[in-house]
This record gives structure tokens, sequence and C-alpha cells, in this order.
């Protein structure tokens, strides 16, 4: 089976637990970016009140997501996945995304839908056992 990996990430987290995903698989990590400026304090509150009310971003795909099944890793803002995320998943059918939420101490409320959630809690300090878990149930 042929997955795509996809991101975004704010301050590295999710890219570095894409990275690590897309490794696994022997394919790339495949950035997904916006038209936003989320640095600092001011951006960090900013990208809580947009995922909350569900802003529209203008993305940018860093790569071609072509595949069987496709794997988007994203922060959790506010209880939500983020705005550019949200973008790709509409144009992605949501039975064949496994999504990946990365967080400091939730997890995602939103999970119908979708092929497999997974959380990816900080404070929880098994981001790597996950991978393993995650990465050993795909079909290869």
């Amino acid at each position: 089976m042929k997955y795509s990996v996809a991101y975004f990430s704010r301050t590295g987290n999710s890219g570095r637990i894409a990275q690590k995903i897309a490794q696994k698989l022997s394919t790339d990590a495949i950035e997904v970016t916006d038209n936003m400026n989320w640095k600092g304090p001011i951006g960090y509150m900013r990208a809580g009140r947009c995922a909350l009310n569900n802003k529209d971003v203008d993305i940018s795909i860093h790569g071609k997501i072509d595949s069987d099944e496709y794997i988007v890793v994203t922060p959790l803002w506010a209880g939500k996945i983020t705005p550019a995320i949200r973008k790709l998943l509409q144009t992605l059918p949501k039975d064949k995304v496994h999504l990946i939420v990365s967080s400091g101490s939730s997890t995602l409320k939103e999970r119908a839908d979708y092929k497999s959630v997974l959380d990816i809690i900080k404070k929880e300090k098994n981001e790597d056992e996950k991978i393993a878990a995650f990465t050993g149930s795909l079909s290869q």
C-alpha cells in the first residue's frame, strides 16, 4: 500500500512526528503551510481563536499528495485541528485518512469518519512507542 504523509506544524512538534512516520514508511513528509503568521504569543492566541472559529486559510502543499491512504499530522489548537489541515482534509476522502494529532495534554473530540485517529500527547512521553505501534499496524 502507498501512503502519503502530510503535516502542518507551528512549533516543529508535528513536523518531527511526521518525519518519523515518513522515515518508517520510506516516504517523504510533505509540509502544508498557510498564509498566516502564527509566531510568538500573539500568534499563539490568534491560532486558537482561528481554530475555534473554523477560519478559512489559503494553503500551499510542498510536494505531491497521491496515494492509497493518507497520514495527516496536525497540532491540536483549542481542541480542534489547525485551519490549514482542515482545508487540506476538504480535498481528501476522510475514510482513507489516518489523522495523527499532537498536543500537550488534550485529545481530539471530532473523530468521526476517519480511517483512524491517533493522539500523541507530549506529557505522556511515549511518542516513539505510539509511532512504532501505528506504523506497525499499517498494511505494507
